[in-house]
């Protein structure tokens, strides 16, 4: 198998992707329909850290992307139950994981992350996407592997997800292109099962590291500065930029370069894309070319069309009777209100 991978040329084992601005990959005008998993396996082993990671992109997910609840399949340690799960981050002691993660008042967990669990649901969804759609998978847990090259990721009870059971749950997908972040030791692995055409990958190991938490906050290193890097601002609200070139968007390319970028641990993230544009090109705000350029602000021509990224029409306002200029576009503005520009 390690042979056979090594002869994958289109695979990138580097910290850094040089973004191609010269290539234009058209982006599909389908749905984004997105799972985040966690295991965590026990109450022992499931840090409060991995809630964490999962909190921050449903919050990126939802509020600045605008992806609905019905959109995004969220499979955590036990669901939500009521019992204790989660091992505090400072060791004082277990408590019970928020089945709430944005803070809103509703519950948003309510699967377990098991093995059984998750075939399921994957397997729900892949009759459920279109080709026109867009898969994004983030799996954040403990991790391990066979022979220092099958990874696995652990399960809530401790049953174990292979890379090589995921790819057969992936591959009945039939939808324009999947990216996929893994966060946990030995991730790397995951790359030579999953690779196909049209999908990204992005690990924060190789197949023979461990994969640390950051040392000054609750979070996995990597998947914390990547989940900063498509938020364009951390936990906090602070500002972040990731967008390399300047263009309004992040890719998963400028996302990974960022992470590797800021990660200050010893581990060694992994990138794949194939073809290399898709990674240099596919944002989940370019999903429907949402962005308002200037000549269209300049004409205050309304009947200009933003959707979100479920395909829906986004009303467009302009105002002109304010002291200063803001613009909203569709990755900022929540729910169906009308994006107001003002000029």
């Amino acid at each position: 198998m390690r042979e056979r991978f090594l002869k994958r040329t289109l695979f990138v084992s580097i910290c850094f992707v040089v973004c191609c601005s010269a290539v234009c990959a058209q982006q599909t005008t389908g749905r984004v329909h997105a799972f985040i998993i966690s295991g965590g396996m026990n109450k022992l082993m499931n840090h409060e850290r991995y809630w964490n990671d999962c909190a921050f992109l449903y919050r990126t997910l939802r509020e600045d992307y605008r992806l609905s609840p019905q959109d995004i399949t969220l499979l955590i340690s036990d669901g939500g139950e009521p019992g204790r799960d989660m091992l505090l981050e400072d060791g004082s002691g277990f408590a019970t994981s928020p089945a709430d993660l944005d803070g809103d008042g509703q519950r948003d967990v309510w699967l377990p992350a098991t093995l059984s669990q998750v075939e399921t649901s994957l397997t729900e969804q892949s009759t459920r996407l279109t080709p026109q759609d867009h898969l994004f998978l983030f799996l954040v847990d403990h991790g391990g592997s066979e022979d220092g090259w099958l990874s696995y990721a652990w399960m809530w009870g401790g049953e174990r997800l292979y890379a090589t059971r995921l790819a057969e749950l992936l591959d009945a997908f039939h939808v324009a292109s999947m990216s996929i972040v893994v966060g946990m030791c030995h991730s790397g692995g995951f790359i030579d099962e999953l690779w196909r055409e049209n999908r990204i990958i992005i690990t924060s190991s190789t197949a023979g590291e461990q994969s640390w938490a950051c040392s000054d906050r609750p979070y996995d290193e990597f998947v914390y500065h990547w989940t900063c890097a498509i938020a364009g601002h951390d936990p906090e609200g602070n500002k972040i930029n990731a967008d390399a070139d300047g263009d309004g968007h992040v890719t998963m390319a400028e996302a990974f370069n960022y992470a590797c970028q800021h990660d200050r641990r010893e581990e060694t993230p992994q990138y794949c894309s194939v073809p290399m544009a898709l990674g240099e090109q596919w944002s989940f705000s370019q999903q429907h070319g949402n962005g308002i350029d200037d000549k269209f602000i300049e004409s205050g021509n309304i009947s200009h069309s933003c959707y979100d990224l479920q395909g829906r029409q986004v009303p467009i306002r302009i105002e002109t009777k304010r002291k200063y200029l803001k613009i909203l576009n569709v990755k900022q503005s929540f729910g169906l209100s009308p994006i107001i520009i003002i000029k």
